[in-house]
């Protein structure tokens, strides 16, 4: 039987294939763009990310998932059909594959029929949501007991959650809609506003992941391009990494104080647990620099963090799959 786990991400769409131990088949940005006036489909995930800025006239690109919700489910399940064919399985055996699909913390039942309806159109017939903290958990290399909970912190791009769980469910949890987009939002109006510099989202997502940093003393510098907020001419500008330290910090603060509010009211003997064990971070932004020491210091915690924390949901997927009890235990109840 053919076995995926998939993580629809508000930027980027990864799918795992358990059954021939293939691991990671796809990653590939949540884009798409379509043409308005026939509703054709022009390009998808990374051909389409890289058309951001310059489509023509009546050609939009589209995030059909945003903040862990399905905000067009039409051009969702054709992005998510590309997908799948791109990894060469025939639609008629999708019909019977076992799918691990992750959805946001806590996601409630009008939100959750929008991914059932999703699975349908894309013709998956066995499909199990899970909570993402499970998944970020279990790829991170977290092994989850019932007397020994753990908590877990992912910052992806459009969306983060926090959890605290154990083999018995989730004790208290949280999902946010801020992520690492909203960094390359601050950059955007930093470099508007000190710089007279306009910037698109392509840039200031390159300028965060080279030069994006949590540390102390940050280093390094680039040049931005771009056009002049007075001119509208081409111009650019260096930008050093001490210059986005404090939209960085400000962005993961307030994700922080949402996590420290999951650990706030934990009963005693749960929250004395959970500071020996530590915290569990996965999510793309714990590739910037110094993002887990940082996180780690300002929980007060000592940090656990896998190789290739962008991939923890999924990899936690292909988990579940090689273990039915638990995908049981873990999967909601819905009816398909």
């Amino acid at each position: 039987m053919i076995k995926l786990a998939i993580d629809l991400g508000s930027s980027m769409t990864k799918i795992y294939r358990a059954d021939t131990n293939s691991g990671i088949v796809l990653a590939e940005p949540s884009c798409v763009a379509v043409c308005d006036d026939t509703q054709e489909i022009k390009a998808v995930g990374k051909a389409a990310k890289n058309l951001i800025g310059k489509t023509a006239e009546y050609t939009r690109i589209v995030n059909p998932i945003k903040e862990g919700l399905i905000v067009d489910r039409p051009i969702a399940a054709k992005m998510l059909c590309e997908f799948l064919s791109r990894i060469g399985i025939k639609k008629s055996a999708l019909r019977h594959a076992l799918i691990v699909v992750s959805i946001p913390c806590g996601l409630g039942d009008a939100q959750l029929s929008e991914y059932v309806a999703l699975m349908d159109e894309c013709d998956l017939r066995k499909v199990r949501f899970v909570e993402q903290p499970y998944l970020a958990a279990l790829g991170g290399g977290a092994v989850l007991s019932e007397t020994d909970p753990i908590f877990c912190l992912d910052i992806g791009g459009g969306m983060s959650n926090a959890a605290v769980i154990s083999a018995n469910g989730i004790i208290a949890g949280i999902a946010l809609n801020v992520g690492g987009n909203h960094i390359d939002n601050h950059i955007i109006n930093k470099l508007a506003n000190d710089s007279k510099l306009l910037i698109g989202a392509l840039t200031a997502e390159k300028i965060k992941n080279e030069i994006g940093s949590l540390a102390i003393s940050p280093l390094g510098s680039m040049v931005a391009e771009g056009s002049s907020t007075q001119n509208c001419q081409p111009d650019s500008t260096a930008v050093h990494a001490t210059d986005l330290s404090e939209s960085i910090r400000a962005c993961i603060n307030k994700i922080l104080d949402y996590a420290v509010g999951v650990l706030w009211n934990l009963p005693a003997e749960v929250a004395a647990a959970v500071h020996h064990n530590g915290v569990y971070l996965s999510g793309g932004v714990m590739k910037l620099a110094q993002a887990p020491q940082y996180i780690g210091n300002k929980l007060n915690m000592r940090y656990h963090i896998c190789e290739e924390p962008q991939f923890a949901t999924v990899l936690g997927g292909g988990v579940l799959l090689q273990d039915k009890e638990l995908l049981n235990r873990f999967a909601r109840k819905v009816d398909m």
